[in-house]
């Protein structure tokens, strides 16, 4: 299994952390969307990113990342559940050719969506500031949550990789935690070389920063990518669409064809069932 999550604490430094490195999925995602090298490195990163994000959850259910308006980058959306779903697509601006990460977002926001399978949905949105995506996601901690964090986020045409570490709010009576910590952590989380993020495992990478610390880890957590969409959920896009618009595309060779941005299935629908999507319920229908 090479796409895994790997959370821990180091409770002497008063620190949380998680690493991950994500190839089989990563791959995945790129089979089917031509994205330009540079989109394909912001994607991999924001993957990582959300990943790295849900071992903060304290429920179960799904935490996303979206990036929306930028001058080049139009959209970039990830997300991943707490049982390690991942899926995430980009959109560039018509006629961009992205190169430069603070260029391409340039006038986007970001915005972090919580949404338990019970309870309700949270969402806070900020301005991106930031020269890379890493340095987005610390400058949205700093404001709106409070949170001393480190991020590191790199990714290739293969595959992608991603640390965190965060500073844990002080709670009275623990003499044992060390009130150099945080800054020692940040020390060695600044030795990392992207390219050794990329070469070595996660397990590898927190031994080298940390086996001289007191370290508890989670579980890993497998990580898949599973796309959400169904020939439902098609229909009522359909059915948003218009009958007048769905019977057009319908009557095209090969009949009206939708194909799922994230995973790349196509879903195919011919004048009769468009028919049928727009038939009328009758009165009582479906009841018991």
């Amino acid at each position: 299994m090479t796409d895994l999550l790997h959370a821990f604490a180091l409770p002497r430094l008063n620190v949380r952390g998680a690493a991950v490195r994500l190839r089989d999925g990563f791959e995945q995602i790129l089979s089917h969307q031509p994205y330009p090298p540079s989109v394909r490195t912001w994607l991999g990163e924001a993957l990582c990113a959300a990943t790295l994000l849900i071992t903060g959850l304290k429920f179960q259910g799904r935490l996303s990342v979206q990036l929306q308006g930028g001058a080049e980058l139009a959209l970039l959306y990830v997300e991943c559940s707490s049982n390690g779903d991942c899926r995430g697509i980009a959109r560039i601006a018509e006629g961009a050719s992205p190169q430069e990460f603070e260029v391409a977002t340039r006038g986007a926001a970001m915005a972090v969506t919580l949404e338990p399978l019970q309870g309700e949905r949270y969402q806070g949105i900020v301005e991106l500031q930031g020269a890379t995506l890493a340095e987005c996601f610390e400058n949205y901690f700093a404001r709106s949550e409070q949170l001393p964090t480190r991020m590191l986020l790199c990714a290739d045409d293969a595959q992608a990789a991603g640390l965190m570490v965060q500073k844990l709010p002080e709670s009275g009576g623990i003499g044992s935690i060390d009130r150099d910590g945080w800054n020692r952590c940040e020390h060695l989380v600044s030795t990392v070389d992207p390219l050794e993020m990329l070469s070595i495992s996660s397990e590898q990478l927190l031994h080298r920063l940390f086996h001289q610390e007191e370290r508890f880890d989670r579980t890993p957590l497998p990580l898949h990518i599973r796309c959400r969409c169904s020939r439902d959920k098609v229909s009522d896009v359909l059915r948003r669409l218009g009958r007048d618009e769905a019977i057009a595309a319908a009557n095209e060779p090969g009949g009206a064809q939708i194909t799922c941005e994230f995973c790349g299935k196509v879903y195919r629908f011919d004048v009769i069932e468009i028919e049928q999507l727009f038939r009328p319920i009758a009165p009582g229908a479906g009841r018991a």
